[in-house]
């Protein structure tokens, strides 16, 4: 190890060896981040091997460098390769799994609070007012967008990652806002009839939040404007950085259960099946035409050193360097968690056994899919499209139990939109 020390940010960095004293040149690299540095060539030096020594460590580690290369200026370290533990790889994988499924079981428990947990007139109004309803063209216009969105990131994410930061720390106020403002009218009922302020067109667009406040939904937003601030200024911090992400995460999660809904199966399999086939084409696909997978280059970030905020992050447990995650896509948990909450306001409204109704199978479904996707990851070593896999795990067991009941036709063809049910629909607790 040499006493020449470069201290700063670094993220991707590219070495090229020219001459003898480029090849006898030594490199300590002390990173600003917890997580260990990620080194390799250029493309333009791809199959080569690089000449020059180089290690890098992290900021706390070259600290303390530095302070012993102050007592002797000639320091001497060793280095080993560490071994992953395949027990610590599946933990990481299992409780991954176990939180994205648990994320859809609750997410659809919740998102049918209206059945479960029947309000006043009012209260159900309110309900219906911030619901959305699932279109039949909403899978064409997810596959559009969507690949209109991953390429302009694809080629501009150094100068879109600070947006996307900054989007998904404003949704934590709005998110934060429909969550916790029941809890706190419960908790303080007085509170919530009381007129706080009224807010700026401009911080109401941005926040989505109501312009007229009260103080409960005062005190919410407060909750999550510090969540926001939080994220925003420790996300780089490999301690807590991602803990307060996947809140974030979580909380939108939670959130999308409860105010959007697919009316019927058929929307439902339009818009699975038009995911299903973007997601194998962004991940296997377009390297044909961009060299790289898109999808994986965007959802890690695509070299700028920042995480992309719309996933799931948790601590690799498998002995790997710290700073290690192991990452899932909110999408590849929204997506089959409008179809899960379906089922399970199906088997409310028809009053089927929990045992032998659409929710249970939907769900086992769901992880027997994710549990293919993390088979699929460990014997390619590449990244995978999961809806490759959850897709067909929620829609053949729920279209073969609708056929066995005899209600393909029925679910098919309902609605369950946020416009009220014709009837009377006994509602269970």
């Amino acid at each position: 190890m040499s006493t020449l020390c470069a201290a700063g940010a670094a993220g991707e960095l590219h070495f090229r060896a020219e001459g003898s004293a480029g090849a006898r040149a030594k490199l300590l690299i002390v990173t600003m981040r917890t997580s260990a540095v990620t080194m390799g060539l250029g493309a333009e030096l791809s199959g080569k091997e690089p000449s020059i020594p180089a290690l890098g460590i992290s900021k706390a580690a070259g600290r303390q460098v530095l302070l012993a290369m102050q007592k002797d200026k000639k320091l001497t370290a060793s280095c080993w390769k560490r071994k992953g533990s395949v027990f610590g790889d599946l933990l990481s994988e299992a409780f991954t799994g176990v939180l994205a499924v648990a994320l859809v079981a609750v997410g659809a428990w919740y998102g049918v609070e209206d059945l479960r947990r029947p309000g006043t007139a009012e209260e159900d109004a309110q309900r219906q007012s911030e619901t959305v309803s699932v279109e039949e063209s909403a899978g064409l216009h997810f596959v559009l967008f969507g690949s209109l969105l991953l390429t302009v990131l694809y080629f501009f994410m150094k100068y879109l990652i600070y947006l996307l930061l900054f989007l998904f720390a404003s949704g934590a106020v709005s998110t934060t806002c429909v969550l916790l403002e029941p809890a706190f009218a419960s908790c303080f009922p007085a509170l919530r009839a009381k007129k706080a302020c009224t807010l700026p067109d401009v911080v109401v667009n941005v926040l989505g939040v109501e312009k007229e406040q009260t103080w409960t939904e005062v005190l919410s937003e407060l909750v999550g404007l510090v969540l926001a601030v939080c994220f925003l200024i420790f996300r780089n911090d490999d301690d807590i950085g991602w803990a307060l992400q996947d809140i974030i995460a979580i909380m939108f999660l939670l959130t999308l259960q409860r105010t959007v809904r697919l009316p019927n199966l058929k929307v439902g399999t339009l818009l699975l099946i038009c995911t299903f086939f973007f997601d194998i084409f962004w991940v296997f696909i377009s390297p044909v035409i961009f060299k790289k997978s898109v999808m994986i280059e965007v959802a890690t970030g695509g070299g700028t050193g920042q995480s992309v905020p719309m996933v799931l992050k948790i601590p690799a447990l498998d002995g790997e360097l710290p700073g290690q995650f192991k990452i899932l896509g909110l999408g590849d948990i929204a997506i089959p968690g409008l179809l899960i909450s379906l089922l399970l306001r199906h088997d409310l409204v028809k009053r089927h056994r929990r045992c032998a109704g659409y929710f249970l199978a939907g769900v086992i479904g769901y992880a027997v899919g994710l549990l293919a996707t993390f088979v699929s990851l460990y014997l390619m070593q590449h990244g995978q499209p999961a809806l490759l896999f959850l897709v067909p795990g929620t829609l053949v067991p729920t279209c073969i139990i609708a056929l066995r009941k005899g209600e393909l036709k029925d679910l098919w063809a309902a609605n369950y939109g946020p416009e009220p049910l014709e009837g009377d629909v006994e509602k269970q607790s």
